[in-house]
């Protein structure tokens, strides 16, 4: 058998395998998910963004009443199944909801915070505003992918008047990673400065020199055991994974979706997001079509973003939040399927057998199957 995983220490927070979910959003990684990654030792992660959408909204007070109605489900869902576990939510700093879904978060007891898409400057504010006696303060992870965005936010939070440090940060590399990636210039995709072959040993030994103990996290193309133990032995602490659980059964999505990645024999691009940011995504024939220009009528506005190239006109001919959903719910050729570059290996898993989560955390951590 394989020597165990470590163990990762984030803030206040211990697991017994140093695994962190990757917080899919729009229904992706929901209780289901996120309680069996943290019955098997790790962090559980539910997509904060989006889920609230449905075919009935129609407008924005009802997806923003939705999105917070199914969060806070979601979370106490999440933390039943586990028996309190480390179960926690990612937000998108580019959301309109961004600070009502952490206060969501707060007040219902989420064990961390993984905030991206941006970067979270203000988020311990958001924290501090809505304490709530009694319940722990989450663990605050910033979503970077680079050593100048860690020193960004160390700096701003340790202008506070009460001052904080990250629990951890996540270091996630745009040449790999699925859904949108943490740079604005599409020809960065692909640098070497950008792997995390380069990033986490130059973070890791940026915080080590000012005397902070915070532990990295890798984020991006990590897929198996190897995989792990590569970025361990380069200075990260954990992973972060969510492409490897895309086709499991607890993944929020239809079966069609699954199905979709399972037999997917087209190729993965970079497209361009109403978000501002490039994203990862299987070249479906929506894909195809808006790379020429279409634009796409998919549903009424919800003002899921503060900053929305669709609504403006600007960067891109689609709704990404309607694109989203309709994918997950098997419409797969008429939305973004967003997914990270070794996606195709899906089916290495189906031919395995393998279709549980909880089959993939016992694969990776050498526990018996």
């Amino acid at each position: 058998m394989s020597e165990k995983l470590p163990s990762l220490r984030i803030g206040n927070l211990e697991s017994d395998n140093p695994i962190v979910l990757g917080g899919m959003s729009s229904g992706l990684t929901k209780s289901e998910l996120a309680a069996e990654i943290a019955n098997n030792g790790g962090y559980g992660t539910i997509g904060g963004v989006g889920l609230g959408m449905s075919l009935d909204i129609r407008n924005r007070d009802d997806y923003f009443q939705a999105n917070e109605s199914v969060l806070k489900y979601e979370i106490q869902s999440a933390l039943e199944a586990s028996n309190n576990g480390n179960i926690g939510v990612n937000l998108m700093v580019a959301a309109t909801d961004y600070e009502n879904s952490v206060r969501v978060a707060v007040e219902n007891g989420a064990k961390f915070i993984v905030s991206g898409a941006g970067l979270p400057l203000s988020l311990p504010d958001y924290v501090e505003k809505y304490r709530v006696s009694g319940i722990p303060l989450p663990e605050l992870i910033p979503i970077v992918s680079s050593v100048r965005a860690a020193e960004i936010i160390i700096k701003k939070w340790g202008k506070r008047p009460n001052p904080i440090l990250p629990a951890a940060f996540v270091i996630e590399t745009p040449n790999a990673a699925g859904g949108h990636l943490g740079v604005t210039n599409i020809d960065d995709i692909g640098k070497d400065e950008f792997s995390l072959e380069s990033v986490i040993p130059k973070l890791v030994e940026t915080l080590e020199n000012s005397g902070y103990d915070i532990p990295v996290i890798a984020a991006g193309g990590i897929w198996d055991r190897g995989d792990v133990e590569k970025m361990l032995k380069i200075g990260a602490k954990g992973v972060q994974m969510a492409t490897r659980f895309l086709t499991t059964n607890e993944c929020g999505a239809s079966q069609a979706f699954k199905d979709r990645h399972l037999h997917n024999t087209d190729p993965i691009v970079i497209i361009k997001s109403p978000v501002g940011m490039p994203g990862r995504a299987i070249e479906n024939d929506f894909v195809r079509r808006t790379n020429l220009g279409e634009r796409f009528n998919l549903g009424p506005c919800v003002g899921c973003l503060r900053g929305c190239g669709y609504r403006e006109n600007k960067l891109a001919g689609y709704c990404i939040i309607r694109a989203l959903d309709n994918v997950h719910r098997g419409d797969v050729e008429n939305g973004i399927l967003f997914t990270g570059s070794n996606s195709n290996r899906l089916k290495e898993d189906e031919a395995a057998g393998i279709a549980s989560a909880g089959q993939i955390m016992r694969e990776l951590t050498g526990a018996k199957l």
